[in-house]
């Protein structure tokens, strides 16, 4: 190899220890891979003074081709590699290029390929032929090209940088926006929203609200009333709390006060982010952890989904409770006029929902069937009262007439267009369906039956037998159970009834 020889270059002088290299904090890292140590040197002294964006620079040394791919390999942060061509074979520098660009699938890193044999590698077909982005003869090192190579390099690294980033922030930006609807509660939402915020930081592995010594919390603002709603790591405990009377968060209250328009504001721990919607309810996130870095720039597009997100989710949500808790209450109301026994409705709706999370029901799904439920027995109100609350036997033709409760209920409740009450409608009219097809109103068998009426058949049974009832006493738990076995595959569905079994306690709950 033609390597430069020390007595044209008169280096004998220089050394590792005699380069004294003053740095900003902040440097952009450059890896010499070259099997020449006075390569090293010299690019290391030209460049000791080098500043770019306020910038340093921070030197890595590889001597072959292994160890240049090895380094590239652990650290992703390199802007620069200045390559020899050749180093162990003639053509290793060219074949780290390919494994930068196509293992690797490094497009970021700066590549300045250096030789000092131009016949190894000639210029214009190396650059066509291989992603570099310079090409640079050893004669040609001169202070004022390598100056001139690592400005036009740090550019482009930069603004490749910085494009690279905004798609990886848009890319969390759109999973987040999406994430952040996937909980069934307010809690549930505002807790998902302050972990999405925690991965827009700018450090590499490090987590802004996992650490012990850090946290976070979000306050929702109802009725005059400042409650921490959920929160993380320290703040944890103060779930539910009004803000306002804890005394160690006087001074982010203080801050939140005088602060006017900004919507981030930094404080000495942490920062505080408010919520910039309409205000339909007012909001505030508080992230504290002041040593780690924050790309507010995502943040601040986060929170314009997170902002309109929050008052519509809550908005919806309250819509929705208003909604299941108006059906339930009809229900009860239904209950109450029959002289039914006292919480049935209740009971049959915390039941269904725990048999159905027993059964790997989603928690909406569970959520949907416990509400609809409520309606099983509506179609009673078609029956007249003589036949519903007779104290006796009824006769063969007042059971006829009370059996028509079910189509009268899947009537009502079947002309609906909500999801809910459509769901109510298949109960009300399939609830008194037998496994073995000998149930009413339509003789239906086995699995033809709806799962959601082969669910509640047993529970509603239960219920029945286990609570007093204007026609009789109740029995025991022991001789409820004894009897939903013996009609396991006659009245009910076998494979409901053994997990009904398996899960008794965790089912019917405390009652």
């Amino acid at each position: 190899m033609n390597k430069l020889k020390k007595e044209n270059l008169n280096l004998d002088f220089i050394n590792e220890e005699s380069i004294n290299i003053s740095r900003p904090k902040d440097f952009f890292e450059i890896l010499i891979s070259d099997d020449d140590e006075e390569i090293h040197v010299i690019t290391k002294m030209m460049l000791k003074n080098f500043i770019f964006l306020g910038k340093g620079v921070k030197f890595l040394d590889a001597y072959n081709a292994e160890e240049t791919i090895k380094i590239l390999k652990r650290n992703k942060n390199i802007a620069i590699v200045f390559l020899d061509v050749v180093m162990e074979e003639n053509h290793s520098g060219l074949e780290v290029v390919k494994y930068i660009r196509e293992n690797l699938k490094n497009n970021l890193v700066r590549i300045i390929l250096r030789t000092g044999q131009p016949g190894e590698a000639p210029e214009e077909t190396v650059i066509r032929d291989y992603d570099i982005n310079d090409y640079l003869l050893k004669t040609e090192m001169t202070m004022k090209k390598i100056y001139t190579v690592m400005y036009v390099a740090l550019r482009n690294y930069r603004d490749l940088f910085e494009i690279d980033k905004h798609k990886k922030g848009l890319e969390k930006i759109i999973q987040s926006s999406s994430d952040i609807f996937k909980y069934n509660s307010v809690e549930g939402f505002l807790n998902n929203v302050l972990l999405q915020l925690s991965q827009f930081y700018d450090e590499e592995n490090d987590n802004m609200i996992s650490d012990g010594d850090s946290g976070g919390f979000i306050v929702l603002n109802q009725n005059k009333k400042s409650i921490i709603m959920t929160a993380t790591g320290k703040y944890s405990s103060y779930i539910g709390k009004e803000i306002s009377k804890l005394e160690e968060f006087d001074e982010i209250l203080k801050e939140l006060k005088n602060s006017k328009s900004e919507v981030i504001i930094k404080t000495k721990k942490g920062f505080l982010i408010k919520n910039s919607g309409n205000n339909y309810f007012e909001s505030y996130i508080y992230i504290d952890n002041a040593k780690t870095k924050y790309d507010f720039e995502l943040i601040k597009l986060f929170l314009n989904n997170y902002s309109v997100a929050l008052d519509n989710y809550i908005l919806e949500n309250t819509i929705l409770s208003t909604q299941n808790e108006l059906i339930i209450m009809l229900g009860e109301v239904i209950e109450k006029h029959f002289e039914e026994t006292a919480g049935h409705v209740r009971r049959i709706s915390e039941m269904i929902y725990r048999f159905s999370q027993k059964l790997n029901f989603s928690h909406s799904e569970s959520e949907l069937l416990k509400v609809a439920s409520t309606m099983h027995d509506i179609g009673k109100i078609g029956i007249p009262d003589a036949i519903l609350k007779k104290r006796g036997r009824l006769t063969l033709e007042e059971f006829e007439q009370i059996q028509e409760h079910s189509i009268i209920g899947y009537k009502l409740l079947s002309k609906s267009k909500l999801e809910i009450l459509k769901l109510s409608a298949e109960i009300a009219l399939n609830h008194h369906e037998k496994f073995n097809g000998s149930g009413y109103p339509n003789g239906l068998i086995g699995h033809t039956i709806p799962y959601s009426a082969r669910i509640l058949a047993i529970l509603d049974v239960f219920d029945a037998m286990t609570h007093k009832r204007v026609y009789k006493d109740a029995c025991s738990k022991e001789e409820a159970l004894e009897y939903i076995i013996n009609q396991s595959g006659i009245h009910f569905d076998p494979e409901l009834v053994k997990v009904f079994i398996q899960e008794l306690e965790y089912i019917i709950g405390k009652q």
